[in-house]
């Protein structure tokens, strides 16, 4: 079954919100999503001030669920 598809932009958002939710405050994380093979990944571009991990694995998490139901549109 073909999963429905997204934009870059519109995955970032996405992700952008989640994060939000679950944060006490705004991430300074900056990322951005990229093809990969047939599906997508995302690239993490800036930790802010420090190199926060737990962020990070969030992050990733999120995206994982994401991709697991949106196709990267190309």
């Amino acid at each position: 079954m073909k999963k429905p598809s997204k934009t870059a932009a519109e995955l970032e958002a996405s992700i952008k919100v989640e994060m939000e939710d679950i944060c006490d405050e705004p991430t300074d994380m900056s990322f951005s999503v990229q093809p990969d093979g047939d599906s997508w990944k995302v690239q993490v571009l800036q930790e802010g001030n420090v190199d926060d991990a737990e962020r990070r694995e969030m992050l990733e998490r999120i995206a994982a669920r994401l991709k697991a139901e949106f196709d990267l549109k190309r």
